[in-house]
């Protein structure tokens, strides 16, 4: 589903951000939200002055929390001043202040209080720095991982959310951080039921312009479903045991991370699935600007809003099938009851192939014949209030080059009190003018057929 919107560039001027007139752009559903800003965000960041990346990281260094260093940066600022380059530096090295500040945010970073920092500190309107705090967080800044291998930085990450190639399961075989690097586009997956799986995990430098001297990767496994809370998933440790997190490494095995450096894990991590079973991996990195902690405190919108914003983390929900059918596990964390929509995307499946979706006692489950080499199957269901699920599918076993994928949309009536932040994360606008329900990308899982 394809949204057309009109949008409002903002350009940097030293009272602030001014409108433009913009071409007409062509957005999807999901690509843009309430991060969509004005200025060309890549460009803009590039452009930001070497020297009041350093200027920050010496106020950072020296303990100052952001609003005073956005005055001390305001003050060392030569004209024309650019507020939105401000607004970028302290968001980047700041991230741990500005992650999740206030619980309306959910899991992502806080563009009202990064906002209320810079109008607070240095007196600029709140229109502005809101514009301005928009920018800042239209981009990850820091380690990046990515949700799949379109992914450049941009937040909310765009496209498919669970299939990130930086997350790696190796089997029975070693990989040493140079070749994971080399490979970069390279997606490993090769898990083994009854034995411990060597598992790595990558991220890049993006967009911070300063060193990152403390990198390092924790890794996490969980059984097969939509982006389950953290409370279900499994700590991985390194595979002598003894560590929660290795360092990350560029190509040489150096330590500290310039802008733009790729990296990888230095040592493997060792996952031990407990049966042969499909399960989801994840990989989290951070750094001395970003914890990267898990959420403690779960519900749908959290979940939602990590999984979307969370630059730093990755998801890998994708494997073989050999036996055409498999249990997805899913959850309503919130205290009250919440419509989900689950969707079967079908790709080259057999003609007459039967799918079904079930879940005991809330969807029965009903086969529908697969006629086209593109076809969705879907269905809806209201789950009770704190509810964990399990989705029965059967696809069939799927040949060489088929696929099916499986998603979750959590589904927003208006009225309901995340609807307005739902059309704004999403970016489906059209939503809040004609009162249409929102729905929310919770997770996906897809199952392929073997090589050919």
């Amino acid at each position: 589903m394809i949204y057309i919107y009109k949008w409002r560039t903002f350009i940097p001027t030293p009272k602030g951000c001014v409108g433009a007139k913009p071409p007409r752009r062509t957005v999807s559903q999901i690509t843009k939200g309430e991060y969509a800003m004005a200025y060309d965000a890549e460009a803009a960041v590039a452009a930001i002055p070497q020297i009041y990346w350093d200027k920050g990281l010496k106020y950072f260094n020296a303990g100052d929390d952001a609003p005073t260093a956005i005055q001390n940066l305001y003050l060392d600022w030569r004209p024309p001043f650019d507020l939105g380059s401000l607004a970028a530096i302290v968001g980047a090295l700041y991230a741990d202040t500005y992650w999740a500040a206030t619980p309306s945010d959910g899991q992502k970073m806080s563009v009202s209080q990064l906002a209320g920092d810079l109008s607070a500190a240095i007196g600029v309107n709140l229109p502005d720095a809101t514009r301005a705090a928009q920018f800042a967080f239209s981009r990850w800044y820091g380690l990046f991982v990515r949700g799949n291998t379109a992914n450049t930085g941009e937040i909310p990450k765009q496209g498919t959310l669970t299939a990130s190639p930086d997350v790696l399961v190796n089997g029975s075989t070693p990989l040493i951080p140079r070749l994971i690097i080399t490979n970069w586009n390279q997606s490993v997956w090769g898990p083994q039921a009854g034995l411990k799986n060597y598992a790595y995990g990558r991220a890049q430098s993006l967009n911070i312009g300063v060193t990152i001297t403390k990198p390092s990767v924790r890794m996490y496994y969980t059984d097969a479903g939509f982006v389950p809370p953290p409370s279900s998933w499994n700590q991985v440790f390194t595979y002598d045991d003894q560590l929660e997190s290795s360092p990350l490494v560029d190509i040489n095995g150096n330590l500290t991370l310039p802008p733009g450096t790729r990296s990888a894990s230095q040592l493997a991590f060792g996952v031990n699935f407990p049966g042969s079973g499909h399960y989801c991996m994840i990989t989290a990195a951070g750094s001395e600007f970003f914890a990267n902690k898990p959420d403690s405190g779960g519900g749908n919108w959290n979940s939602a809003t990590w999984l979307q914003c969370n630059g730093a983390a990755g998801w890998h929900n994708l494997d073989v099938s050999s036996t055409g059918e498999a249990v997805l596990k899913f959850y309503n964390q919130d205290d009250s009851a919440e419509r989900f929509v689950f969707e079967a995307h079908v790709h080259r499946a057999d003609n007459g192939t039967k799918v079904s979706l079930g879940i005991a006692g809330l969807l029965k489950a009903t086969d529908v014949a697969i006629t086209n080499d593109y076809q969705v199957v879907s269905a809806e269901i209201e789950a009770p209030p704190r509810y964990a699920g399990e989705l029965t599918v059967r696809f069939g076993k799927l040949p060489p080059g088929a696929a099916v994928t499986f998603y979750k949309y959590w589904v927003l009536p208006v009225g309901h009190p995340r609807h307005p932040d739902a059309a704004k994360l999403t970016g489906n606008f059209d939503a809040l003018i004609s009162g249409q329900p929102v729905r929310i990308p919770m997770g996906d899982y897809t199952f392929v057929g073997p090589q050919a």
